[in-house]
């Protein structure tokens, strides 16, 4: 049973693997949930920059949606190594 961030992530690597999805491949996003459960396994230990961008967020005031945005800060941050990389490796 999966539930639907490892159904998200699924259809990600999924969309990240194949060049041009066929029907059938767009419906076959189980075949990728080993692998985005192992991605998301990865990220539970967060990074320095991560947990210094959650920081960031963490003093703002509490308006309902602060866990949402201190998550969204940690994968931007996340994310922003990887773009980094890329541009360094050119």
């Amino acid at each position: 049973m999966s539930n639907e961030m490892v159904k998200r992530v699924a259809m990600a690597i999924r969309d990240a693997s194949v060049a041009e999805p066929t029907e059938e491949a767009m419906r076959d996003w189980r075949s990728y949930e080993k692998q985005a459960r192992a991605a998301m396994e990865a990220m539970r230990f967060p990074t320095e920059d991560m947990i210094f961008r959650a920081g960031l967020v963490s003093d703002a005031p509490w308006d309902g949606r602060k866990p949402a945005r201190i998550l969204s800060a940690m994968i931007d941050a996340a994310l922003q190594d990887t773009v980094d990389q890329k541009e360094n490796a050119r």
